[in-house]
């Protein structure tokens, strides 16, 4: 097929065109991230996966807790873990409100527990030898009842404590530093914009339910935001059977003390014939002057022993291990 000038000019200029066309299709255009400067982010969704599990485990220890301190059945769990404003949180508190204010020593801020007003008023009314359940829900707490709700307040800082160390964070203090029971007076050293790190936790107090809400700023985790992973967590999770394990497990019991007990020998007698014992009465044993006595170990026989004396001390040698087929050896 034989093609005019004016018909190839024209081929050319449109497979010019067609690959001018692909080249600007091929040019990816950079990805735009929102950047909200006014509530950034701050903490990780492994931080907050973190801090989900650390609050778990802290439910499941004031719930065992209270449910002997208040003798109700308590039920607690994480509601949500979200990271907001300081002003979105102090927005949140009631008037009057029942605040715990939490030294983190030697961290350089503190953390606050907001009581609901239903819930911090059954807590109170239950210890003062009430019957926990008082329909009042928003009236402004005594002096006693303050010093009442600090007392419970500081019973959580020392559970918050103990769940602290399963992340192996230890070495930290927590002590309550004030109760406050008006929002104007909660003094926090925080911008309003500053973020922080809200925790809910739902608890149910017999017949009622109420909240309690953690308010922990970003200044006061940021030394112990790596221990907080929870991807961290479960790595430092050990296999059963390790050998670290088995070490942990030795010098955890070797400082239990076992009762230890040496028997020559045994004899069986009638009620009348204990009765009827004097001094003098000589008891006939199962076991002959050459044959070795016996060691028991939590009331069971396990070794075969010669007595003798160290200085002025009765003392037992031990001459070998007693066969014992029903035994099972536990080898560390």
């Amino acid at each position: 097929m034989a093609l005019t000038q004016k018909e190839i000019e024209e081929l050319i200029d449109s497979m010019i065109g067609k690959g001018a066309d692909d080249d600007r299709a091929k040019v990816v255009k950079p990805r735009l991230r929102v950047y909200d400067f006014k509530r950034p982010d701050k903490f990780s969704k492994d931080h907050l996966r973190g801090v989900q599990l650390l609050f778990d485990n802290f439910c499941r220890l004031i719930t065992s807790y209270f449910s002997g301190l208040f003798r109700l059945a308590i039920h607690s769990n994480v509601v949500s873990v979200d990271q907001v404003t300081y002003e979105e949180f102090s927005a949140g508190l009631s008037s009057p409100c029942s605040v715990a204010v939490v030294d983190w020593e030697p961290l350089r801020s503190n953390l606050l527990v907001n009581f609901s007003p239903q819930i911090a008023l059954q807590m109170v009314d239950r210890l003062c030898g009430g019957p926990g359940n008082t329909t009042v829900v928003s009236r402004a707490l005594t002096e006693i009842e303050t010093a009442v709700l600090r007392r419970i307040a500081e019973t959580m800082a020392d559970i918050l404590t103990t769940a602290l160390k399963e992340f192996n964070i230890a070495g930290y203090r927590l002590s309550v530093a004030s109760i406050e029971v008006n929002p104007l007076f909660v003094q926090q050293a925080m911008a309003p914009n500053d973020i922080v790190m809200s925790v809910a936790i739902d608890m149910k107090f017999g017949s009622q339910s109420g909240r309690v809400e953690f308010c922990l700023p970003y200044v006061l985790l940021e030394p112990v935001l790596p221990a907080l992973s929870a991807h961290r967590w479960f790595s430092k999770k050990e296999a059963p059977g390790t050998e670290k394990s088995s070490d942990n497990v030795v010098s955890a019991i070797q400082n239990i003390e076992i009762p230890i007990s040496c028997r020559l020998g045994e004899s069986t007698l009638t009620m009348k014939d204990v009765m009827s014992l004097k001094p003098g009465d000589v008891i006939e044993l199962n076991v002959r002057t050459t044959d070795c006595a016996t060691l028991h170990l939590l009331g069971k026989p396990k070794f075969n022993v010669e007595i003798g004396r160290i200085g002025s001390r009765l003392a037992v040698k031990i001459v070998s291990r007693r066969e014992d087929p029903g035994e099972e050896l536990i080898e560390l």
